[in-house]
């Protein structure tokens, strides 16, 4: 579970700052590190559903408008402030992010984006999980329909350019998302 506050000190300014925003926040401690069944060890963070530990995040995003494009880029960190109650420690992450889009019609827009995702390894009682950690480089298609003035639906397909995995680590080939967002 991810609490996250986002602060737009220009919002309403007239200026090229207008467009800047900053994040910040916890992912909370949910679930407990599990036991890989074979080796008796703690799974990768990628196989729990919840690690037993509290990350910070931190972030940051620019985005404007040019005639009838929009651009962004955004870039954040996950930080874990401590060991589980096992001894297990998740990695700190990169995230960053830079694209455009524009819209198709009324309802609809497309969005193009270059994702990096960059993450160090997991650690268990002081030691590095080797399977862990990678880096990755991302083209995202998205398409994003306006179903009324506070809901969105969107469905994307993340297609690696370029991966560089630690060990045996899993990669995944193209990913696809669907999303519902709710303003308020």
């Amino acid at each position: 579970m991810s609490l996250t506050a986002i602060l737009s000190p220009w919002s309403n300014d007239d200026s090229s700052l207008s467009g800047l925003s900053f994040n910040f926040g916890f992912i909370l401690p949910t679930g407990e590190a599990r036991d890989n069944p074979r080796v008796g060890g703690v799974n990768p963070s990628v196989f729990q559903l919840g690690t037993g530990t509290t990350q910070l995040t931190l972030g940051t995003r620019y985005s404007g408008e040019i005639d009838d494009w929009s651009y962004f880029s955004s870039l954040n960190l996950t930080l874990p402030l401590y060991e589980s109650s096992k001894d297990f420690r998740p990695a700190e992450t990169l995230f960053f992010s830079t694209g455009v889009s524009r819209s198709l019609s009324e309802n609809l827009s497309a969005k193009l984006s270059l994702d990096l995702f960059h993450g160090e390894r997991d650690e268990f009682l002081g030691v590095d999980i080797a399977d862990t950690g990678s880096t990755t480089l991302s083209i995202t298609p998205s398409l994003i329909y306006s179903i009324n003035d506070d809901v969105n639906a969107s469905l994307s397909v993340a297609v690696p350019v370029y991966r560089d995995v630690n060990e045996t680590a899993l990669t995944v080939g193209p990913l696809w998302s669907f999303g519902l967002s709710y303003s308020f």
